[in-house]
């Protein structure tokens, strides 16, 4: 069964980044981006209000809080 892709991935690909680009633009490897997108990592707050704003976004969007989880 394949994974749900995450808001990060899909706004990502929305703007026409790739990850290697999108990587450079916030200042991570290829492999920290990756890992937000999984949900293996989870950045910063300072790192979620820099990745939305180059979105276009709310943070919250694109990392929901575990109280917007479980609703």
């Amino acid at each position: 069964m394949r994974k749900q892709s995450s808001p990060l991935m899909n706004l990502r690909k929305a703007r026409t980044f790739n990850q290697a680009q999108f990587s450079k633009l916030i200042g991570v490897s290829q492999q920290t981006l990756s890992k937000y997108e999984r949900g293996q990592l989870t950045p910063s707050p300072d790192m979620q209000a820099r990745i939305a704003a180059l979105l276009g976004v709310s943070r919250h969007e694109i990392f929901p809080t575990s109280e917007q989880v479980s609703a």
